[in-house]
């Protein structure tokens, strides 16, 4: 039997759940390993949301690049408090459903793609454990360069994340191990969503300690500059040098 068809998985798991039918899909490891993966959760209210997440989104300012946007939940809170916000994401469904649900401002691109839109923003918000957009440690200078071409001289970037050392879990303990054998970050994950017959590309997420954290950004334009925990997650904030 042929394998998932490789195509929007996570927009169709959005439009799915927007559309009131089943919402449930999975992301998939590439051990072999599945959770499931629930629409829903992107289309929660900020009082079902982390302390983190709103902290976040309170020390917002002025004008708001809100990556990995989903289905638009933190633009629109942004929104109604008066902020100017663009939202990106590189799912054509994530980006429709975010459109429908009323974001003024959406663009299908991936955040090293960030300096076409030829803007300058104050804030960058990657929530929902988006600073692990890093990818790889080697990707994490692309992206950390996009954001300072695209940054205003105060800008700042607020992000969500997971240490993934915090954990007894031994697939998650086997799956750092075999990283590091094979000269990778611990944390460093390959994963996909997955939702009926359809699978997403294969994309690398870096989640990261905060000490890992500093040394990705010690020779970038960033500097980390506090770290807000709440368990195994954290908000990171980096502002220019």
């Amino acid at each position: 039997m042929d394998g998932p068809k490789i195509g929007d998985a996570f927009g169709e798991l959005l439009l799915a759940t927007y559309a009131g039918r089943s919402g449930y899909g999975a992301i998939e490891r590439n051990d072999g390993l599945l959770a499931p993966h629930a629409g829903e959760i992107y289309f929660t209210g900020s009082a079902d949301w982390s302390d983190l997440e709103r902290a976040a989104c309170d020390r917002s300012t002025g004008r708001v690049l809100d990556a990995g946007c989903g289905a638009g939940r933190h633009s629109l809170y942004l929104q109604e408090r008066g902020l100017d916000v663009t939202a990106i994401d590189p799912s054509p469904g994530a980006c429709q459903v975010a459109r429908a649900r009323g974001v003024r401002k959406v663009h299908q691109i991936c955040l090293e793609e960030l300096p076409v839109l030829g803007e300058r923003f104050d804030t960058f918000l990657l929530l929902g454990n988006n600073l692990a957009l890093l990818g790889t440690p080697e990707h994490a200078d692309v992206v950390l360069d996009a954001l300072a071409r695209s940054a205003t001289p105060n800008a700042q970037v607020l992000g969500g994340c997971r240490d993934p050392y915090v954990t007894d879990d031994p697939d998650h303990l086997d799956y750092h191990s075999h990283n590091r054998r094979h000269g990778r970050a611990g944390g460093q994950t390959r994963l996909r969503s997955r939702f009926g017959r359809l699978a997403d590309p294969w994309f690398d997420y870096l989640f990261c300690s905060r000490d890992e954290l500093a040394r990705l950004t010690q020779h970038s334009p960033w500097r980390l500059a506090g770290v807000d925990r709440e368990g195994p997650g954290y908000l990171a904030e980096l502002r220019l040098r």
